[in-house]
């Protein structure tokens, strides 16, 4: 069964911000951040079960989902029926 994957308006926003910052610094590392991302978006449609559950205590237990990509960028997401809603690309690196 394939899944169609929705990006938010939200979501999509943060990877661009994201992608602007590292291009800032590395036209490189903004053009892996843009490749891996898309690599998530191909396994998310064909099983997005793979990836762990999220476990911050600010959602719902058990709803959301998340997959790390990049090293240090986590796309949150949740499943229902047969659509995977991406919600939030979040940077983790840890602050200095």
């Amino acid at each position: 069964m394939k899944y169609e994957v929705i990006v938010s308006r939200k979501a999509d926003e943060m990877l661009v911000s994201h992608a602007r910052f590292l291009a800032q610094v590395s036209i490189p590392a903004a053009k892996v951040l843009r490749r891996e991302f898309c690599s998530v978006l191909i396994k998310l449609k064909d099983n997005p079960f793979q990836f762990q559950l999220e476990v911050d205590l600010g959602l719902p237990s058990g709803k959301y989902r998340q997959v790390v990509f990049a090293k240090r960028y986590k796309a949150v997401f949740s499943v229902h029926e047969n659509s995977v809603f991406i919600d939030a690309i979040i940077d983790c690196r840890q602050p200095r």
